[in-house]
């Protein structure tokens, strides 16, 4: 699974092969490896609320 996901994003990087489909190959490994974690909500370092002007720019 890693080498078939690694594969995949070098192909997305050096052509034009589907960012989707090498982000779908991605997830399928992170999800066997048991690395990949389902967020529903924003994590507390995403919103930049701590007032130390951290967060993630929209």
């Amino acid at each position: 699974m890693y080498q078939t996901a690694l594969r995949a994003c070098q192909r997305a990087f050096d052509s034009d092969y589907p960012l989707t489909a090498a982000r779908d190959a991605f997830c399928g490994f992170a999800k066997s490896a048991r690395i990949l974690e389902e967020v529903t909500a924003p994590l507390p370092w995403m919103t930049g609320k701590s007032g130390h002007g951290g967060g993630l720019a929209a």
